[in-house]
């Protein structure tokens, strides 16, 4: 039973990660149906009656898991099972240090979006304002509010853009790439789960990290030459960029701030009680952000 509860675990955490989990859902099922025709024949005693409330358990978490992958899929999906996934291996296979290079920055920036918004949120919530916002006073309106969203729609891209540029940089397969609308409204690259998960946990944590770093370093450079040229629109467009990135990073899973949050404790923590605390408490400041929001709103 414990090999289920882990395989199970092990699912959820790919599917949350954006993995293909279809053939791991397949393989748990005939698992769970051999412990079920087990259970049915085997004679009752106190030990077994644990063993199948466990089980009924186990296969409630597994519907569950079952039915999120199927709503999913009901949604409206497009994907590129083959050309996108070779766009990608064929860019980064040229001028390889160069995209090395991108994804060490874009990782290093993704870190620190990741303290840019437990800081800047923290901060806006106890004091009531951010330095500097004043001047954007007025920007979102009219054509600044459509250039706005392009400039969410621009961050969404550019988000999965580094997401597949990670993937290929170190040979992990793309199984697939796209948009849904559905349950779910977003884009996805969807990785093998296999070489996924057999590559260095460095490797995954500048997975998850690059694609909020890209958001960040994309905002600085639009807002930078916004500025130079005095350009509203361009500053919109990264405050539009910007925003789907902060969204993206809040030390949660399944948003890549949480991923990125528990890469680094488990990367450079190694006792297991330290660890559960700094995992627990990100949670504890969820509750201060609370705390704060109830008394900036009254």
């Amino acid at each position: 039973m414990s090999k289920l509860e882990n395989n199970l675990v092990r699912i959820q955490t790919f599917q949350e990660k954006g993995c293909a989990v279809g053939s791991l859902l397949n393989e748990t099922h005939l698992d769970l149906r051999d412990v079920g025709n087990y259970l049915d024949t085997a004679p009752t005693d106190q030990a077994l009656a644990e063993t199948t409330e466990k089980y009924k358990a186990l296969l409630v978490k597994f519907q569950s898991i079952a039915d999120e992958v199927e709503v999913q899929d009901d949604g409206l999906v497009m994907s590129s099972h083959s050309t996108l996934p070779e766009f990608f291996y064929r860019i980064t296979g040229r001028y390889q240090d160069i995209w090395k290079m991108f994804e060490k920055t874009s990782a290093a920036f993704g870190v620190g979006m990741v303290g840019f918004t437990l800081i800047g949120l923290t901060y806006f919530l106890a004091v009531g304002n951010i330095p500097f916002i004043g001047f954007y006073d007025g920007v979102i309106s009219g054509i600044n509010g459509v250039v706005f969203v392009i400039g969410v729609i621009l961050g969404l891209c550019v988000h999965e853009f580094a997401h597949g540029v990670v993937l290929a940089n170190n040979g992990i397969k793309i199984n697939r790439v796209g948009a849904m609308a559905g349950s779910m409204v977003g884009g996805f690259v969807e990785a093998d789960e296999t070489t996924f998960f057999a590559a260095h946990p460095r490797v995954r944590l500048r997975f998850n990290a690059a694609s909020i770093g890209t958001n960040a370093l994309l905002a600085v450079i639009l807002a930078a030459i916004g500025i130079i040229t005095s350009s509203q629109l361009l500053i919109v467009l990264a405050l539009g960029n910007l925003f789907f990135g902060f969204i993206n990073s809040f030390p949660i899973s399944p948003l890549d701030g949480g991923w990125v949050y528990e890469d680094l404790v488990k990367l450079h923590l190694t006792n297991e009680n330290i660890k559960r605390i700094f995992l627990s408490a990100r949670f504890a400041l969820f509750l201060i952000w609370i705390i704060l929001f109830v008394r900036l709103a009254l």
